[in-house]
C-alpha cells in the first residue's frame, strides 16, 4: 500500500515538488549536506527496530533531532575516513556479511530474502555495513590503536579485586553529556536536566524511549541497551550503582567527566567459576598462495602430502616446505593451541580432524594447511585468563571512554549548522 501510494505521488506531483520535499538540505557538515530524503529513510529504519524490539517510540520532533545528530556524527567519522584512505573491499565485505548471516543461521541470500521481505534494499544494506566497517577501521585507527595498559595497572587492577567483581549485567544506559571544557554553569544545568529525566523515569517514563530521545550515549537509537556486560568490564561507579538492584530497577544519577549517566538492570546473573580451555595440541605445514599461482601451490600441497602418506617424515617436510618461520624449525609442531588462537578455517578442520590423522589441505586466509592433532586436553588457565581479561577489561574501559570524547571533540571542532 506504502509503495502504491509512493507510485501515485511520483506520478500526480511535480517532480520540482517531490525534489523540493525530499531532498531540503537539513544539515550542513562541514563541506558536506544532510538532505532530507537521507533522514526519512534513517528515520524509518530506526523506527522499523525500535518496534521490532517494542519500543515505544519519543515525540516525532525530539525523535527526528536525536536521528539527525546520529547522522552528523556518522558523516563526520565517514569524512575522516575518506581524508584517511579508510575502504572495504568488495572480498572483506563480502566475508563480513557471510559472518552476519551464519550468526544469524541463515545463509546469504536467505539474509537477503530477510532485508528484501522487510521492506528494505540489500545493496542499501550492502552499504550501510561498509560504512560501519570503515568507521570500525577509524576507531581503531583514532582511538583504540592509542590505548596502552601498562603491567602495574593489570597488577593493580588483580591486586583490587577487578577479576573478582560479581556477576554479570545486561544494562540499558542514558547519557546526558556536557560539552568539552563545561563551565560551572553549563555542569549544573546539565545535571539539573540529569536529574528531571531520571525523575521521569522513576515516575514510570519508558527507559529505552527517553534513552532514545534523549541520550548522547553510542546505543541511544538502539534505547539504550549495552548488551551483556561482565561487572569487571564496567566502570565502578557503574557497578556499584547496579549491584543492589533487581532486574528493573534504576539507578541513580552517575556524575562522569563525559556527563551524567543514569542505569537500568535489565536482567543480571551470578559470577562464573574457573576458566578452563579446550586446548589441541596439533602441528602443520603451510604453503602460501601467491597471486596467479593457486594452481601450483595446490599441486605443491598434494605432492607434500602424498609423501608423508607415503611414508615420509612430517617434521622433515615441514622444516624444509613450509611457509611458517614460526613453526618450521619446530617441524610444524604449534604446540597446545584453542580454537580462538587459530583462524576459523584452521579451527574448524583442527576440531573436527581425529587424532593422529593427516587432514586433506585446508584453505585459510594464510595459504593452504596439511593439519595433523597429536593430542586434545582441558586445561585450566584461569591465571592466564585473569591476566588477560584483567587486560582486555581495562582496555574496553578506557576505549568508550575515549570514544565518547572524541566524538564529542569531532562534533566541537566541525562546522554543523543543522536546518531542522
Amino acid at each position: 500500500m506504502n509503495r502504491l501510494l509512493a507510485l501515485l505521488c511520483a506520478v500526480l506531483l511535480p517532480a520540482s515538488v517531490l525534489a523540493a520535499n525530499l531532498d531540503r538540505v537539513v544539515a550542513v557538515v562541514n563541506k558536506d549536506v544532510i538532505v532530507q530524503s537521507e533522514l526519512d529513510r534513517e528515520v524509518q529504519r530506526i523506527l522499523s527496530d525500535l518496534r521490532r524490539r517494542g519500543t515505544a517510540t519519543p515525540p516525532p520532533s525530539e525523535f527526528q533531532r536525536q536521528v539527525l545528530d546520529h547522522l552528523v556524527l556518522r558523516r563526520l567519522q565517514m569524512q575522516l575516513a575518506d581524508v584517511a584512505g579508510i575502504n572495504i573491499a568488495d572480498d572483506e565485505l563480502n566475508y563480513a556479511l557471510q559472518n552476519i548471516a551464519a550468526r544469524n543461521n541463515l545463509s546469504l541470500s536467505q539474509m537477503r530474502d530477510a532485508v528484501e521481505s522487510d521492506g528494505g534494499s540489500f545493496e542499501e544494506f550492502r552499504d550501510e555495513i561498509r560504512s560501519e566497517m570503515r568507521i570500525t577501521q577509524l576507531r581503531q585507527k583514532e582511538v583504540i590503536s592509542r590505548i596502552s595498559i601498562s603491567d602495574a595497572e593489570v597488577e593493580r587492577f588483580l591486586a583490587e579485586g577487578g577479576d573478582a567483581a560479581a556477576g554479570r549485567y545486561h544494562l540499558a544506559h542514558i547519557l546526558i553529556a556536557v560539552p568539552n571544557d563545561p563551565t560551572p554553569d553549563q555542569l549544573r544545568s546539565t545535571e539539573a536536566r540529569a536529574r528531571q529525566v531520571h525523575a521521569d523515569l522513576l515516575a514510570g517514563a519508558d527507559f529505552a524511549s527517553t534513552a532514545v530521545a534523549v541520550s548522547k550515549g553510542q546505543q541511544a537509537l538502539e534505547g539504550g541497551d549495552l548488551g551483556w556486560r561482565n561487572a569487571d568490564e564496567l566502570p565502578p561507579p557503574f557497578v556499584a550503582a547496579v549491584r543492589d538492584l533487581a532486574p528493573g530497577g534504576i539507578s541513580d544519577v552517575i556524575p562522569s567527566k563525559n556527563g551524567f549517566h543514569i542505569l537500568k538492570v535489565l536482567e543480571s546473573d551470578a559470577a562464573g567459576g574457573r576458566h578452563v580451555v579446550q586446548q589441541t595440541h596439533v602441528e602443520h605445514i603451510l604453503v602460501k598462495v601467491e597471486e596467479g599461482r593457486a594452481d601450483e601451490a595446490r599441486a605443491h600441497i598434494e605432492s607434500l602430502r602424498q609423501r608423508i602418506v607415503a611414508g615420509e617424515d612430517f617434521h622433515e617436510l615441514a622444516r624444509t616446505h613450509s611457509d611458517d618461520p614460526g613453526s618450521a624449525i619446530k617441524g610444524g609442531d604449534l604446540g597446545w593451541v584453542t580454537g580462538e588462537e587459530v583462524v576459523p578455517a584452521f579451527a574448524s578442520a583442527m576440531q573436527s580432524l581425529p587424532e593422529g590423522e593427516l587432514s586433506q589441505p585446508v584453505q585459510s586466509s594464510f595459504g593452504l594447511h596439511l593439519i595433523r592433532v597429536l593430542g586434545r586436553r582441558s586445561h585450566d588457565d584461569t591465571e592466564t585468563y585473569r591476566r588477560a581479561h584483567a587486560r582486555d577489561t581495562l582496555r574496553a574501559r578506557k576505549a568508550e571512554e575515549m570514544t565518547q570524547a572524541w566524538l564529542q571533540r569531532l562534533r566541537d571542532e566541525a562546522y554543523v549548522e543543522l536546518r531542522p
